[in-house]
């Protein structure tokens, strides 16, 4: 079976790279990717994307470190009605995000931008419920210390107050610690690994011991300007390099680890996942 990307953001290169990233991911035996937007504008973007292009699907939310304020009216009855587009297959990329200087931002609206973050993450939830989609979700910390679990709990304590585990999803990029997965898994969602699993032991450690239907895969793929060599640039075509790893961490072989991790996305996609099979079956 092919593989599946579950958090891209290609949608926000330029439209002639466009042919040239999504070619070098089939050759790659990359089956499916989903493109998850960061603002209202950006979600329309990866639905557009997603009706041009057979293999990309389409997430919709807004991201927490692009919140300019609390969501309004407008805003909300935008990503309910896009959220109901066919080619929407989850809510993402929505989350609570600690970085310092995000929290240190000035809000116009005076109130603490985690208290804004969790109201945010909130409304999305509950149109993910309305719409029968999973939630993709960003969680990080102040700065690079696995332990600390800052933002870790507001986001488990939203998850569980909004019963999220019920619609299903995953914790995308998934860089916390072991108690953070164990927590995972009690709510009911997946973790997502991405590159940063060939390089962090500690991740490695964890992804050993996960149970095998609870891992899904991506690159989290967006511009990265900052490396000079656009060979670089991380692309859904790396999904492989991620598989590779994987299977080597756990002791099976690649096909075993594309077989798995894409029937467990297929699960994570429930109505939508049996019309993305024949992606990765063609």
């Amino acid at each position: 079976m092919k593989l599946i990307d579950v958090h891209v953001h290609i949608q926000q290169h330029e439209p002639s790279e466009l042919g040239g990233i999504l070619e070098r991911a089939a050759t790659a035996d990359v089956g499916a990717v989903i493109a998850s937007g960061v603002t209202v504008e950006d979600s329309e973007k990866c639905i557009d994307l997603s009706r041009r292009h057979e293999m990309v699907l389409a997430g919709v939310g807004v991201h927490p470190t692009d919140l300019t304020g609390p969501l309004t009216d407008d805003d909300l009855d935008q990503l309910e009605q896009m959220a109901s587009d066919e080619s929407v297959v989850a809510m993402s990329e929505i989350g609570i995000d600690h970085q310092e200087h995000v929290l240190s931002r000035e809000s116009s609206s005076g109130r603490p931008w985690s208290e804004i973050q969790e109201e945010a993450f909130r409304q999305q939830i509950e149109i993910a419920r309305r719409q029968r989609l999973p939630i993709v979700f960003h969680v990080r910390e102040p700065g690079d210390d696995p332990d600390a679990e800052s933002a870790w709990p507001a986001a488990l304590r939203v998850l569980d107050e909004t019963r999220a585990g019920e619609l299903g999803g995953a914790a995308h990029y998934f860089q916390g610690n072991e108690s953070a997965a164990k927590s995972l898994l009690d709510a009911g969602f997946m973790v997502s690994f991405g590159r940063p699993l060939i390089r962090f032991k500690r991740l490695q450690e964890i992804a050993r011991w996960l149970p095998s239907d609870r891992i899904v895969i991506e690159t989290d793929s967006y511009p990265q300007p900052f490396k000079k060599n656009r060979a670089k640039w991380t692309e859904p075509r790396h999904l492989a390099d991620v598989a590779a790893c994987l299977a080597e961490v756990r002791g099976v072989s690649v096909d075993e680890i594309a077989e798995q991790t894409s029937e467990n996305a297929l699960s994570m996609l429930r109505d939508a996942g049996g019309r993305v099979r024949g992606l990765l079956e063609a």
